[in-house]
């Protein structure tokens, strides 16, 4: 026997006012159409109920207009569901019902025989729809079960089949699903499949299940409160992804493209079933999108148009089955990228899309703006950012910096922020707009992880993450700054071990991972879907580049001085994928030291093997020489029933390595950079008064001189490499360290030539020439040391 408790008293006491109220009350809300067109009950349209339980009913009256018609008096109505018994429920006047009978007062359910009631409510004379309510004995547990056979070589479902799966309701390991009347179903993942109960041919306890994103997720049967074990569903993980040049078929992976132009990639999906999925859930991805890029970067289609920009060179285009979108709940983050291979078609797919920018005119005129690190974090101390252009005035808009920066990096997408990072926090500057100013994350420089001290290390493709690496807090931490939605607090990554600081990183072209490498010998691996984990590599690890295909991230120095190795993207990155590191030579040396690898540059250019398999170029630059790598890489398929990464193999192409002295002997660079469609390396070295072009085809190398034999502080480069920035010392103190004379030098490459020096003077302040203020008498002069191109 089943009691109230005194919570229902309490429920009880609230409809006997409620009640009253709606017999006594004669007003109305719209007294002037008061007539009760329609009426609606709640709960309803069903309702599963254990004998002996109870539940409140609550009706509502509206008029023609949709208004609440106050003051009618509600009457609520039981009938039995089968006409040859009497129903099991009883209903008070108040609404509140017993799955059973109600004791004289109404305040004792004594439980009844299971069956099915009808309750309706009326006002005025207007019936509410009915709500059907089922009395069961209780529910110890409910089990989904198939409602059809399914093939044992089904283990997954393709995107757009269904299948009928069934809730089994038992009390005391006995069936009684057929007196709990219809089950409700969920399930955990959102986007892996669809659920439908209106199917005509459907039981009360049946769903028809449609597949819909590859991935795994768990479907839930509900009913009289009780809820299945979870039922484990997958619809089938992407096997593998083919791309193609939109309209040209097998013709190839490369294409050449005027600025301002576009190019159609389409993609072949092909699940691990072995079906063709008609709208696969992609991340398109360039891995220059200063070049070309992607304007919706997620989508269910199976093609996708890249726009070129006014910055003249090369980026690949890849395609991926990217967390959490796609291969949704599979734990850790499996991401699928393209690979080479015959389609279902016979045709040749590719793993990524090489486009070559180039103009018809001239190459554009690109500026620049310079900042300086002169103020040193002194307090009071005001510094200047300034825009530099071809021209005979060439020092545009003049801005003042509150906080001392340490880097200066533009946004990748678009030419509108540039970033500063400082020991006070991060900056940045919205130079296109009307009047541009310095902008601050937070406008208190403590505490850090607030107002993002450091330096600026990476911009995440898309242009919405800033990644800062913070030297200043003890442990030193990792930020990652959201600039695309407003209100995003940054994401704080504290490193483990005491000194440790961050010294570079970079984004996968997707934007899933993070790879961030330490002064301690660490690679920290953020990540979207996944928890921070750390893969220990070496100390002598400078530099982190991605591939061309974004399945794997190469990271120099590692696992000795003198040698490179790759990172995957997919799983958690513990084992190197090159399958022999490969090792930098030095062939001038002895007498020269042995210097590690400092930056990695993968090329945006795509070849063929002699099977047709892709390969692609990597450069290291290792002062003094420049190495070249031809590497192929092979994905492997996604095995059925495999929900673990398949790590690409990467290897070098026979004896393609080649290593070249650029004939500058040793020398610390400062800026490097590959330019055009990877047929050139821009160089800047820190002594070294020349800008170097490095011809990555036939290995020579050019010295542009620049004028008045200065030492380059800071460069920037063009991406078609035509123009090179170079903040410059032009004269130093006796003591060889004071810079007491600096300019901007711009270099035109195809002219040959130093073509013009621009020392900052600021023509409001009597053509002052120190970039700080607030320094106090006789401080030394600030010059630009910072200096950034700006994308076009």
């Amino acid at each position: 026997m089943h009691r109230c408790c005194s919570g229902f008293l309490t429920i009880f006491a609230v409809f006997i006012v409620i009640a009253l109220t709606g017999c006594l009350g004669k007003n109305s809300a719209n007294p002037g159409n008061s007539t009760v067109q329609s009426v609606s009950i709640s709960p309803g349209p069903d309702l599963s109920l254990d004998a002996g339980g109870t539940q409140v009913f609550s009706a509502a009256g509206k008029n023609a207009n949709g208004g609440t018609v106050l003051g009618g008096q509600i009457q609520f109505l039981v009938s039995s569901g089968n006409p040859n018994s009497a129903a099991p429920l009883s209903i008070a006047s108040n609404g509140a019902a017993c799955a059973g009978n109600w004791d004289p007062t109404s305040t004792q359910c004594n439980p009844g025989t299971p069956g099915i009631a009808i309750v309706t409510a009326v006002i005025s004379g207007v019936s509410s729809p009915p709500t059907t309510v089922y009395v069961h004995r209780h529910i110890d547990s409910v089990q989904i079960t198939q409602a059809e056979a399914i093939p044992p070589q089904f283990d997954c479902f393709s995107q757009g089949q269904t299948w009928q799966f069934q809730g089994i309701a038992y009390s005391n390991n006995v069936d009684i699903t057929n007196t709990v009347g219809p089950m409700s179903w969920t399930y955990s993942n959102t986007g892996v499949l669809t659920p439908d109960t209106t199917v005509n041919t459907l039981q009360p306890n049946q769903v028809q299940v449609t597949a819909m994103s590859p991935g795994v997720t768990q479907l839930f049967a509900t009913v009289g409160g009780a809820t299945s074990v979870p039922y484990p569903f997958t619809t089938c993980l992407v096997q593998y992804i083919r791309l193609q040049i939109g309209g040209q078929g097998p013709a190839g992976n490369s294409i050449t493209l005027t600025n301002g132009g576009s190019v159609n990639v389409t993609a072949t999906v092909v699940d691990t079933l072995g079906y063709v999925l008609s709208s696969p859930p992609l991340t398109w991805s360039t891995t220059n999108p200063e070049v070309a890029a992607f304007s919706t970067t997620t989508s269910n289609s199976l093609s996708n148009s890249a726009a070129t920009r006014n910055n003249l060179g090369g980026a690949t285009l890849f395609a991926s089955c990217t967390p959490p979108s796609c291969n949704i709940g599979v734990q850790p983050g499996l991401p699928i990228y393209a690979s080479d291979g015959l389609l279902p078609n016979g045709e040749k797919g590719y793993s990524a899309i090489a486009v070559d920018v180039t103009s018809t005119a001239i190459p554009p005129t690109y500026s620049a703006w310079a900042a300086t690190t002169g103020c040193v974090n002194q307090v009071g101390c005001t510094s200047a950012m300034f825009s530099v252009a071809p021209g005979v005035n060439p020092i545009g808009s003049i801005i003042s910096v509150p906080r001392t920066p340490n880097s200066m990096m533009f946004n990748h997408l678009s030419a509108a922020r540039v970033y500063l990072g400082s020991d006070q926090g991060l900056m940045y500057v919205d130079i296109t707009s009307s009047a541009p100013a310095v902008a601050l994350v937070s406008n208190a420089s403590t505490p850090c992880n607030a107002s993002l001290c450091g330096k600026v290390l990476t911009i995440s493709n898309d242009g919405n993450l800033v990644v800062v690496s913070d030297t200043v807090s003890t442990p030193s931490q990792v930020y990652i700054y959201n600039a695309g939605t407003s209100g995003t607090a940054p994401i704080d990554l504290i490193l483990s071990t005491t000194g440790e600081t961050a010294t570079a990183a970079a984004f996968s072209p997707d934007q899933l991972k993070l790879f961030i490498l330490t002064n301690l010998g660490n690679m920290y691996v953020y990540s979207t879907v996944d928890s921070l984990s750390s893969v220990p590599i070496a100390t002598t690890a400078t530099d982190v580049k991605f591939s061309a295909d974004g399945s794997f991230a190469y990271v120099s120095g590692a696992p000795a001085a003198t040698s490179i190795s790759g990172y995957s993207t997919c799983g958690t990155p513990t084992t190197d994928v090159v399958s022999t590191p490969f090792t930098t030579t030095y062939p001038t040396l002895p007498p020269l030291p042995n210097y590690p690898p400092y930056a990695l540059y993968p090329l945006p250019v795509l070849q063929l093997d002699s099977q047709g398999n892709t390969t692609e170029k990597l450069l290291a630059l290792d002062p003094p020489n420049v190495d070249t790598f031809e590497i192929g890489v092979t994905q492997t398929a996604l095995q059925r029933s495999k929900f673990v990464c398949n790590p690409p193999t990467v290897q070098l192409v026979g004896n393609s390595h080649t290593s070249v002295n650029l004939g500058q002997g040793a020398f610390t660079p400062i800026d490097a950079q590959v330019v055009g469609d990877g047929t050139a390396m821009i160089i800047v070295g820190s002594k070294l008064p020349a800008v170097l072009m490095f011809n990555i085809a036939n290995g020579t190398t050019t010295s542009i001189p620049l004028v008045g034999n200065p030492d380059p502080l800071s460069a920037s480069a063009s991406s078609d490499g035509s123009q090179v920035y170079v903040a410059a010392c032009d004269q130093y103190a006796s003591d060889g360290i004071t810079c007491t004379a600096a300019s901007v030098h711009i270099v035109n490459t195809i002219s040959q030539g130093d073509l013009q020096q621009v020392p900052y003077v600021n023509i409001n302040e009597n053509n002052n020439p120190n970039m700080c203020n607030g320094q106090g008498t006789g401080a030394p002069l600030c010059v630009p040391d910072l200096i950034a191109i700006k994308p076009q």
